[in-house]
C-alpha cells in the first residue's frame, strides 16, 4: 500500500511539474536579432594574398583603412536548445596603391555575405548562458580600382569587377549576459564573422 501511494504521488507530481515547465518554456522568448563586430574575417585572406600577389609586380599599398565585419542576426528558436535563422555581414578596405613610389590607384573591396545558421543554447540561466552556431552560405565580393592622374587626383573611371565564393561562422563558444531581453556577447570561432566578435542581442 505505501509502494502504490509513492507511486501515484510521483505521478501527480509529474503531471504538476510538466505543465509547469512547459508553461516556462513558452513564456521564453523565440524571436532574437543580434549586431557584432568582429576581427579577423574570412575575406581579409583575400586582400592579404591580393597584396602579396601585386607585390611581386612591384605593387605596394598604403593608407589600409579596414571596416568589418559587421554583422546583423536573426534566429527562431524551434525549441529552448535550437534557434535556426541567418547571418547578414558586411566587410570592406581601402587602400591607395603604389608602383614605383607613384601614387597609381585607389582600390575599395567590399564584401557582402548571407549564411544560414543554427544555434545550439548549451546553458540557459536567468541572467547568461553558453551557445554554439554553425553558419554557411555565400559572399559577394565587389573589387572596384579608380586610377590617380599625374596630378595625384582621382579619375572617373572605375575598373569594377565581381566574384561569388563560399563562405561560413564557426563560433565553437559563445558566452552571453544580461537579462531575459538585452543581453551583450562574445563570441571565439572562425569564419566571416571573425575568430573574436562582441555585439548585443534582443529577444522578443
Amino acid at each position: 500500500m505505501k509502494n502504490k501511494f509513492l507511486f501515484a504521488a510521483l505521478v501527480a507530481c509529474a503531471f504538476v511539474c510538466m505543465p509547469a515547465q512547459a508553461q516556462d518554456d513558452a513564456e521564453e522568448p523565440r524571436h532574437e536579432i543580434a549586431v557584432s563586430y568582429g576581427a579577423v574575417p574570412n575575406s581579409i585572406w583575400i586582400d592579404v594574398f591580393s597584396k602579396v600577389g601585386a607585390g611581386i609586380f612591384g605593387e605596394s599599398s598604403k593608407n589600409d583603412h579596414y571596416v568589418g565585419p559587421l554583422s546583423l542576426e536573426y534566429y527562431y528558436h524551434t525549441s529552448p536548445l535550437v534557434g535556426v535563422g541567418a547571418v547578414a555581414i558586411f566587410a570592406s578596405n581601402n587602400e591607395d596603391a603604389f608602383r614605383k613610389e607613384r601614387l597609381n590607384s585607389h582600390k575599395l573591396r567590399s564584401y557582402y555575405t548571407l549564411l544560414p545558421s543554427v544555434k545550439f543554447n548549451w546553458l540557459r540561466k536567468n541572467n547568461w548562458g553558453l551557445y554554439s552556431k554553425v553558419a554557411v552560405g555565400a559572399s559577394v565580393a565587389r573589387f572596384s580600382d579608380q586610377d590617380y592622374n599625374e596630378n595625384g587626383k582621382l579619375t572617373g573611371e572605375k575598373n569594377i569587377t565581381n566574384d561569388v565564393f563560399f563562405n561560413f561562422q564557426a563560433s565553437l563558444i559563445g558566452v552571453e549576459a544580461g537579462n531575459q531581453q538585452v543581453r551583450g556577447f562574445a563570441e571565439l570561432g572562425v569564419g566571416e564573422q571573425g575568430i573574436i566578435l562582441g555585439g548585443v542581442r534582443y529577444k522578443f
